[in-house]
């Protein structure tokens, strides 16, 4: 039985995994963080489907693993060449099965900045079209959750899927408030990403909007970074059908989505763009900074060394997820500026050492700075005060 017989008859054989998702959701809370709002350095396109899964087949015999695929790579190869310096990385780049699991797993091993997750769509009702985006949540309609069970039921193709998923059932609706349970700590950024999807590729490609919705898609589960999966339209509309079997209209397609990704790179950028020139700030006189407001106190200690790693003229919650997994970062505000810092210490030794830290995981211009009774000082000049 193919995915086309799956979607029409209501999708068959209850299976897999309620239990697991529980204990993925513990887990979860121990994973590295992936970077965000400082950069997009990596990002994974995940083209669905693949080998013996076909996904969504027209009448025409057109199938989905085919038009994902092509879309993924062009989108792939757009981003390569205006941003060489992004890593990019398939989960598939040619007509091969790959696991819902594999897929997250590849992105997560990675480390990757963003998920993207490439599909099209079908429905027993002929007039249904449009462009869609979803992230990872609980549904609020009977469609989304329709999307959602048919994208899963790809788990019933892998060979090992019971020990994998154990007693999760793709087709059961109540399966899916276990999603519940997953602190979706990316959803903020996912939904960005997902309405620039949805702005661009319904505003200038005049697509019909079917909007940006939650679901419990197993592949965005998984991943431990933003993830949006999109799907491009649907095959069983035959003038949708037609504009995804056309080399212009996928085409078409992978440049509105590259641009909405261009779009949200440079949005995030810009958190850590202007720290160089605050870097530079150092060697001029400390009172251009006497106006700074600090959102923290230093408590009673005279001298205390801090390590600033990002300035942005975007406010960010000094959540963990933001800042790679770091629970002491605090915020200053510097006219128009956010400037972001980590630690306290009462040595300048202890402070290059977190220097270093921060500087591993990603913040490579994080430098040191100095309060005294909480006002910004020279560096040089509280080292020798420090060592008094």
């Amino acid at each position: 039985m193919n995915k086309t017989n799956l979607l029409y008859n209501s999708y068959a054989k209850k299976r897999i995994f309620l239990t697991i998702l529980i204990s993925m959701a513990l887990l979860f809370s121990n994973t590295v963080y992936s970077q965000i709002g400082l950069g997009i350095k990596t990002v994974v396109i995940d083209a669905g489907h693949g080998g013996k899964d076909p996904g969504a087949v027209a009448k025409t015999n057109l199938q989905e693993k085919d038009v994902v695929l092509d879309v993924s790579l062009q989108l792939g190869k757009l981003i390569s060449a205006r941003f060489p310096k992004v890593k990019v990385v398939y989960t598939r780049s040619t007509d091969v099965f790959i696991g819902l699991s594999k897929r997250a797993k590849i992105a997560n091993d990675a480390g990757a900045d963003l998920f993207i997750s490439i599909h099209s769509n079908a429905a027993a009702n002929t007039s249904a079209k449009g462009f869609e985006s979803f992230v990872l949540g609980l549904h609020k309609s009977e469609a989304a959750l329709e999307v959602a069970k048919w994208e899963n039921s790809s788990i019933l193709m892998e060979e090992d899927h019971e020990q994998k998923y154990e007693s999760f059932d793709p087709n059961d609706p109540d399966a899916y408030i276990a999603l519940s349970l997953r602190q979706n700590a990316f959803l903020d950024q996912s939904l960005k990403l997902a309405h620039l999807f949805q702005k661009n590729c319904v505003g200038d490609l005049q697509r019909p909007d079917r909007g940006v919705k939650q679901a419990g898609f197993l592949v965005l589960y998984k991943t431990t970074m933003p993830s949006v999966l999109v799907e491009l339209g649907f095959l069983s509309n035959v003038e949708e059908e037609k504009f995804l079997a056309s080399k212009n209209g996928r085409s078409l397609i992978a440049k509105e989505l590259f641009d909405a990704f261009a779009t949200y790179k440079e949005q995030n950028d810009k958190v850590d763009g202007t720290l160089k020139s605050d870097l530079e700030d150092q060697v001029k006189s400390v009172n251009a900074r006497k106006n700074d407001k600090v959102d923290f106190s230093e408590g009673n200690q005279s001298i205390v060394f801090r390590v600033q790693i990002a300035t942005s003229t975007i406010k960010l919650e000094l959540k963990p997820f933001n800042f790679k997994g770091m629970n002491d970062v605090d915020r200053i505000e510097s006219g128009n500026k956010h400037k972001y810092i980590v630690g306290k210490y009462s040595s300048i030794e202890e402070a290059k050492s977190r220097q270093t830290e921060v500087r591993k995981v990603g913040y490579e211009s994080a430098f040191v700075i100095a309060y005294e009774n909480g006002k910004r000082v020279d560096l040089q000049k509280a080292i020798e005060k420090s060592k008094m």
